[in-house]
């Protein structure tokens, strides 16, 4: 059974919390408050490597002109969760995000599961609310390459699971319409996701199909020299991906670079191109 078609499956049916409150002052108007989950996190998995840093949690209000203060929350033991303040902030034209990162302090990928959940505070007669909790497994590189079927089940994707990446992505998109409307948050190592720049820095229309057909050893290592040079990458971390005989060991020899080589190589995320690359991939 695959990972992310049984994690797409709880998500969809429980990653939007809805709470209609009315407004005592005036019957007829009511205060509704969404709270839901974007990015490769919305399925409960971040990869180094394989999944992008773009996780946001928003906090959508109607009315729009309805402004509410809201904290996000971090608990680093699932079993035990001991609650802390990650940031806050206020809604602004009815929205707030929150970006949720996936490195530490010391931009290291994170390892294990946290939780996260949002705080919209009290106001007048709308009463505190309170979100589902977000559970995200961390898998950094490393990790990773322990577990070569990983990387295989997370480049699978059943029509289910497209769907909710669709769904996904178009909220994403939407959140990130918002953002100039943003009432910006306080300063937080956490919260930075939703001011990153675009990924492709190059002109014209990124390639967005890799490779059209299966590439032999010597044209991958030809295409991972280019990659690899035009990055600036050592030559050395280089030879030991193109050696690597999967995409996950391929992942943790690329190790913090490996979205920004997959960039350079097809213009796709690693969770697109590299299975295709090492499954196809055969010295002739």
């Amino acid at each position: 059974m695959k990972i992310r078609a049984l994690l797409a499956s709880s998500v969809v049916l429980t990653g939007f919390l809805t709470v209609v409150v009315p407004n005592t002052v005036n019957a007829a108007a009511k205060q509704s408050v969404k709270i839901f989950m974007t990015g490769d996190c919305a399925d409960g998995q971040m990869v180094e490597g394989v999944d992008e840093d773009d996780c946001e949690i928003t906090v959508s209000m109607t009315p729009k002109n309805a402004k509410r203060s809201a904290v996000i929350e971090v608990a680093y033991d699932p079993e035990d969760p001991e609650w802390e303040k990650l940031d806050s902030g206020s809604t602004k034209s009815g929205r707030l995000i929150f970006g949720v990162s996936s490195t530490d302090e010391d931009d290291a990928w994170m390892d294990g599961v946290v939780l996260y959940r949002v705080r919209v505070k009290k106001s007048g007669a709308n009463k505190q609310i309170i979100s589902k909790e977000y559970k995200i497994a961390y898998t950094s590189a490393d990790a990773a390459a322990d577990d070569e079927g990983l990387l295989e089940d997370l480049a699978t994707e059943d029509p289910e699971e497209k769907a909710f990446n669709e769904k996904m992505d178009a909220a994403k998109n939407d959140n990130q319409q918002k953002i100039n409307q943003q009432q910006p948050n306080q300063n937080s190592k956490q919260n930075t996701n939703g001011n990153n720049p675009p990924q492709n820095n190059g002109g014209g229309q990124p390639n967005t199909g890799g490779p059209t057909s299966p590439p032999t050893a010597a044209q991958k290592s030809q295409d991972f020299n280019r990659a690899c040079g035009s990055i600036q990458m050592s030559k050395d971390t280089c030879e030991k991906a193109i050696a690597a005989k999967t995409g996950a060991e391929a992942i943790a020899a690329l190790g913090a670079d490996a979205e920004k080589f997959c960039k350079a190589l097809a213009q796709m995320a690693c969770k697109d191109i590299m299975p295709k690359i090492y499954a196809a991939a055969a010295p002739k």
